[in-house]
């Protein structure tokens, strides 16, 4: 997955990374972070290990986000960190209740993400500030600290072209996301494509299809909203695509496809998963494309900052990004693979952490 994806589609500029094997020296940040952190600082008491504390809040649907909890603990564990967990499930309330649980357990450094924004979490670290606890955010940005996201403009555009490309920049699309609010990159995105479209006269996008939230069972969701829009648009031709931002509501999409027959739309995907994979792999699947975010680097990223502000080195407060990774059809086989071989090690490894 090296090369340039350019020479197989028209998508233009867009270029494809292998998907767990990247080095974490892809990211797309303007400040290299290993020269601008690389910074004089005051080690702590001789013999005491970094304590990092994180959350592990993601649920069944999440397993990007567990690989990124996967690579993030396995990184601070080999540069002589410890790490300090709490479990939870997929919402705000949960990860910042995890906080303030982590917040009490001798840490050093507390990772706050994925769903909470800045305002959201701005309290945690104050509390923080006056316990001497660094901070940093994990896919958010996070007050007066440093934090790692994936490219979400980046992720919008990369989707976007390739549809309108794709398409000739015709027809009726309708896009789906876990509901507004929820996770701010999927409005982000959602955003993004819609105002791409509305500059291309022969393009029509239909009102915004909510996916409900990650704690219920979002592939059903899927498939109910789909059986309702096709039968609002029955006739072959009156529905081009569909663009969906996670996968579960993909996976529905595709279903309702198949049940009522439809080989007249497609489905483009954002966030890989095992079941996204095997539905994209499948020669009569609508699913033919799909971006995603290495969240395995975001790890690693995270864990890198995390361990220099616990040796109290000075890290910047910057924003840095992971790359976008972009797959066809013909591609999904090998993304899989790379995909259950990354699973199988983040499952077994945070066991350790009742993760």
């Amino acid at each position: 997955m090296s090369e340039d994806i350019k020479n197989e589609t028209p998508t233009a500029g867009l270029s494809r990374r292998r998907l767990l094997t990247a080095t974490s020296g892809a990211l797309a940040t303007a400040g290299v972070l290993g020269s601008t952190f690389a910074m004089p600082h005051l080690a702590r008491a001789e013999g005491k290990k970094v304590r990092v504390g994180l959350g592990l809040n993601y649920g069944p649907f999440n397993q990007p986000w567990r690989r990124g909890c996967y690579t993030l603990l396995k990184k601070v564990v080999e540069m002589g960190g410890e790490p300090v967990t709490v479990r939870g499930t997929p919402s705000k309330q949960s990860e910042q209740d995890s906080a303030r649980t982590l917040l009490d357990r001798d840490i050093d450094v507390l990772v706050l993400g994925i769903y909470s924004l800045e305002s959201e979490t701005a309290f945690l670290v104050d509390e923080a500030k006056k316990r001497n606890i660094k901070t940093v955010g994990f896919a958010v940005p996070v007050k007066d600290s440093p934090f790692v996201t994936e490219d979400t403009y980046g992720t919008g555009a990369t989707l976007s072209y390739h549809v309108l490309n794709v398409t000739g920049r015709q027809g009726t699309f309708v896009q789906t996301a876990e509901s507004k609010g929820f996770y701010t990159p999927f409005d982000q995105e959602a955003d993004q494509f819609a105002l791409m479209a509305s500059y291309e006269p022969r393009m029509k996008v239909l009102p915004f299809m909510s996916g409900s939230v990650s704690t219920q069972d979002q592939i059903s969701k899927g498939r109910e909203n789909v059986l309702s829009l096709l039968q609002a648009n029955p006739e072959p031709g009156s529905l081009t695509g569909i663009i969906s931002w996670w996968w579960p509501l993909t996976i529905g999409a595709a279903q309702a496809l198949q049940q009522m027959g439809r080989t007249d739309v497609r489905i483009f995907n954002h966030y890989f998963s095992n079941q996204l994979l095997e539905e994209m792999i499948k020669p009569n699947s609508p699913v033919e494309f799909s971006t995603d975010v290495p969240w395995h680097l975001m790890g690693e990223q995270v864990a890198d900052i995390a361990m220099k502000l616990g040796r109290g080195e000075e890290v910047p407060n910057y924003q840095s990004r992971v790359p976008v990774t972009a797959i066809l059809k013909s591609e999904a086989s090998k993304a899989l693979d790379e995909v259950k071989k990354m699973d199988d090690e983040a499952i077994a490894f945070l066991k350790q952490y009742n993760g």
